[in-house]
This record gives structure tokens, C-alpha cells and sequence, in this order.
């Protein structure tokens, strides 16, 4: 039996491959779109089993979508090759009964003393792809586990229910009040809870760099307004 998607439209966020890439600082559009859809003329399929249904040239993603790409990327960023990033999904997938394996905190799961993930997926997928970079991060396993947390549990936090991520803090250390929740405007980063950084920098160019005005009109402190501005700028 297939996994089945939970797809709850109004409350999975919604992003284009190029506001995905902004997010998640990935200058490749069309690396992003083959780990949805697949490529042309390749037999493998998507890497990611995304939850938007999507035709023709054009690949959306959710936000869950869009935490998988996150950690996809992160991997890619170390040379893990695609192959063994797509043999340890498969893995993943199978291993939690969960079809979204890269956003779940399951995947910090530890049983005696080892990090489940990285002995039920990673360890298969780098010896059967001999992926030799792979397999350098996991024989120092603290050093692909700390990877592990850093991506999944430092910036994210889940839903206790489906262990699912739920929230996004993309630069935490930097804008600690910018945070993504799928369920506030469609997904966007926001500040306040409430207040999309896009919009806030739009009425400050508008008002010729008055954070002030910006503060009152959205009824938000100037700190507020000073971050989501510089956010914007940083992915700019």
C-alpha cells in the first residue's frame, strides 16, 4: 500500500520554485523543480513526493515540500549524490511509514545509543551507491548527526501529533523574529505572528525608510520593521 499525502490546501503554505530557492538560498531554479518532478529523459522520477499536484513545466511547493528540498540541498551541499539521497528516502519512507521523511523529527529518532535514520537509511543507501563522501559522514557519525540536528531541530519546530515540522525559523541566529508558519498568509515569512516581511519592506520603501510610520500602520514595534527589512535585503 502507498503512503497517502495529508493535503489540507489552506494550511500547507504555498511557494513557487523561485521563492522556494530564495528561502532556502539555492541558486539552482531547475535542480529544485527536477527533485519535484523528475527530469526529462531520465528514468529515475521525482526524488520528493511533493503535494501539489502540478502539470506542464511548472512545480509548486508546500511547506513540507519545501523543508525536504531544504535538507535535500543541505546534503547536496556536503556532495552526497543524488542517488544515495534518493536510495535513503526510498529507506526513510518505508523505515517511518511516513511519506514527507526529511521534514519529521523522526528521523533524530536514536535506539540504543545510535540515530535510527542514519543506520536504517543513510548506512544502506551510502554502501549500495558507494558514495564514499556519504559514507566519510557517517563513519564520524557525531558529525552527520550534529548536520542532522542542526537542519531538522534547531530551526523548526513540530507538531506533537505527527512529529511533522510546522514552523520554520529560516535565519534564526540572524532575524530571530522572521518565521515561516504555512498557516499564516500562505506560508510567507512573517514577523509579529502576523505581518508578511515582503509587505512590511514594500510600505517602508513607500514611505521612504520611516519604520516609524511602517511600526504604527501595522501596529508592530520598529524593531519589528527594522528586521523584516533587513531579512528581505539578506535574501535579496
Amino acid at each position: 500500500m502507498g503512503l497517502m499525502m495529508r493535503h489540507e490546501p489552506l494550511a500547507a503554505g504555498f511557494y513557487t520554485v523561485n521563492e522556494a530557492a530564495r528561502l532556502i538560498e539555492v541558486g539552482n531554479r531547475r535542480r529544485i523543480a527536477g527533485w519535484l518532478k523528475g527530469y526529462a529523459g531520465r528514468d529515475a522520477g521525482p526524488l520528493l513526493m511533493g503535494e501539489f499536484a502540478s502539470g506542464g513545466g511548472t512545480a509548486e511547493l508546500s511547506f513540507l515540500d519545501l523543508i525536504e528540498v531544504r535538507f535535500v540541498e543541505f546534503l547536496r551541499a556536503r556532495q552526497v549524490s543524488a542517488r544515495a539521497i534518493r536510495h535513503a528516502v526510498v529507506a526513510a519512507r518505508r523505515l517511518f511509514g511516513e511519506p514527507k521523511p526529511f521534514a519529521s523529527r523522526r528521523i533524530l529518532t536514536t535506539q540504543d545509543g545510535r540515530n535510527v535514520f542514519v543506520e536504517e537509511a543513510l548506512r544502506p543507501a551510502a554502501e549500495a551507491e558507494e558514495d564514499h563522501r556519504l559514507w566519510d559522514l557517517i563513519t564520524g557519525q557525531y558529525e552527520i548527526v550534529e548536520i542532522i540536528e542542526r537542519q531538522i531541530d534547531r530551526s523548526l519546530c513540530f507538531d506533537p501529533k505527527t512529529e511533522l515540522a510546522n514552523r520554520w525559523y529560516p535565519r534564526r541566529d540572524a532575524f530571530p523574529k522572521v518565521l515561516i508558519d504555512p498557516i499564516i498568509a500562505c506560508g510567507q515569512p512573517i514577523v509579529a505572528e502576523r505581518v508578511p516581511t515582503g509587505t512590511i519592506r514594500d510600505l517602508w520603501r513607500a514611505e521612504d525608510g520611516r519604520a516609524d510610520i511602517v511600526a504604527s500602520w501595522f501596529d508592530i514595534d520598529i524593531e519589528d520593521v527594522t528586521m523584516a527589512v533587513a531579512f528581505e535585503d539578506c535574501l535579496s
